[in-house]
């Protein structure tokens, strides 16, 4: 036994398929075949049930799919202590953003933290709340920036509370108001980024606060900008996390509006997984971020 095939078992398990298991582990097909029945003829145990499409675990196999997933965990564990300098973060973190917080929090923290931590080698992908839940699954994510609550099963370390600010067209006749009451908004009018509708729909349910009906434009996982531009061109209105405000010009600055009765908030939260190993590398980002939001968008640090 050795660490390849139990790397190539675990990756014949997450593809169902020993063509794209060879693709990830970069191996010919014909030698990760090879080493799977090495391992199964060393053991004189069946690990895959090949007859089956796609290939699927035995019982046997499964169990020992999940003794391999811990033996190297463990055994990368042990690489990284083996390898970290004084204590420091050392190694690859593979962080997940949704689309309505990445331009706009992205750009506070990465530079300070690649300069702090050059051996931190971090991998950001943009995902909606659901790829984000997927990629996890797949084990494709170490941890993930996205809004509370994320799906159970999973740890949420809440970094800061901002409010959403409306962002309205000067042809609206809203425009003359400086503070606008959540009671005067017309909902069926926002047009607006799906993790932001999927978290507003939530929080009718919690909070009543009457969304009977959306705009029927949303956009899946669109740039927050691309829905802002649309309104700067052709009118109506939007929400806005605070967090956008800070790259706005003087002329652009005119079209928000604070909300009130209630004040929207919504809580940023940093998701890892249950039992995740790497804490050294979450608790660095974490503080990084904390460190680099402005005191008049957070309210909870």
């Amino acid at each position: 036994m050795n660490f390849n095939q139990l790397e190539y078992i675990i990756s014949v398990d997450r593809h169902r398929n020993f063509a794209r298991a060879a693709d990830e582990c970069e191996v010919a097909q014909s030698t990760l075949s090879r080493e799977i029945q090495r391992l199964e003829k060393e053991f004189n145990i069946m690990i895959f049930d090949r007859s089956r499409h796609p290939v699927v675990p035995t019982m046997k196999g499964a169990d020992l799919i999940m003794q391999a997933k811990k033996i190297i965990e463990e055994h990368d564990r042990f690489q990284q202590i083996a390898s970290e300098k004084n204590n420091r973060p050392f190694g690859d973190f593979r962080l997940g953003i949704i689309p309505g917080l990445a331009p706009y929090l992205l750009p506070l923290f990465t530079q300070q933290l690649s300069q702090k931590f050059p051996e931190l080698n971090l991998k950001i992908f943009e995902l909606g709340q659901k790829e984000i839940l997927n990629y996890f699954k797949d084990e494709k994510l170490d941890g993930a920036l996205t809004i509370a609550p994320f799906y159970n099963g999973f740890y949420e370390d809440p970094l800061f509370e901002e409010k959403f600010v409306l962002y309205i067209s000067p042809k609206h006749s809203l425009f003359k108001s400086w503070v606008v009451k959540w009671k005067n908004i017309p909902v069926n009018e926002l047009i607006l980024q799906e993790d932001i509708k999927e978290f507003l729909l939530k929080r009718d349910v919690e909070n009543d606060l009457l969304i009977k009906k959306i705009k029927n434009i949303a956009f899946q996982n669109g740039s927050l900008e691309t829905i802002r531009k649309i309104i700067d061109r052709n009118g109506g209105l939007t929400l806005l996390p605070h967090l956008a405000t800070l790259y706005m010009g003087d002329r652009r600055l005119k079209m928000v509006r604070e909300i009130e009765s209630p004040t929207l908030t919504r809580t940023i939260v940093f998701v890892t997984p249950r039992g995740f190993e790497k804490n050294r590398i979450t608790k660095v980002i974490r503080k990084e971020i904390i460190a680099s939001i402005p005191k008049e968008v957070s309210e909870l640090k």
